[in-house]
C-alpha cells in the first residue's frame, strides 16, 4: 500500500467522524441547589440538570427518589422531597445516575440515548456507537 493512499484513507476516516465527537468538552453537571423548609427539601435547579443531562424527567425522578428513599413531586420548576437531605448526598446519587443511564461505559462521552426493547433496557451512545445493556443493581 502507497503511504499516499493511506493519507487519504485516514483523512476521510476522519471526515466521517461527527462534530459532536470530535470536541473536547468537558461534560459538568451541575451541583444541587437546596432549599430546606421545615422538614421538607427542595432542590430549586431540577430542570437545569435534567437538561444537562438530556433525559427525560419522569425517567429521572423515578429512578433519582427511589435511591433516595423518599417520597417527592414536582412544585413548580423545583423538586419537592420528604425529608431533610445534605447536598453531598443528592450531588452523589445524580453521579451515580449519571454513570449507570447517561455517560458511555466505552467512549465516557454523555452523548447517548436510551432504547427499550421488550424488557430490556439499552444505552445507545451516538458518539462511537456503542450499545450496552443496562443492568439496573
Amino acid at each position: 500500500m502507497d503511504l499516499n493512499d493511506y493519507e487519504k484513507l485516514l483523512d476521510g476516516a476522519y471526515e466521517k467522524i461527527p462534530e459532536n465527537v470530535k470536541k473536547s468538552s468537558r461534560f459538568e453537571i451541575p451541583k444541587v441547589e437546596l432549599r430546606i423548609e421545615s422538614r421538607n427539601t427542595y432542590i430549586t435547579n431540577l430542570n437545569k440538570i435534567i437538561n444537562t443531562l438530556n433525559r427525560d424527567r419522569r425517567h429521572f425522578l423515578g429512578i433519582f427518589l427511589k435511591k433516595a428513599g423518599t417520597m417527592g413531586e414536582i412544585r413548580g420548576q423545583q423538586l419537592f422531597m420528604k425529608g431533610i437531605h445534605k447536598e453531598q448526598a443528592l450531588d452523589r446519587l445524580i453521579d451515580q445516575y449519571t454513570k449507570m443511564y447517561v455517560l458511555c461505559k466505552i467512549c465516557k462521552k454523555p452523548d447517548t440515548d436510551i432504547q427499550r426493547e421488550g424488557k430490556k433496557i439499552f444505552l445507545k451512545c451516538t458518539a462511537c456507537g456503542a450499545r450496552e445493556e443496562i443492568k439496573e443493581k
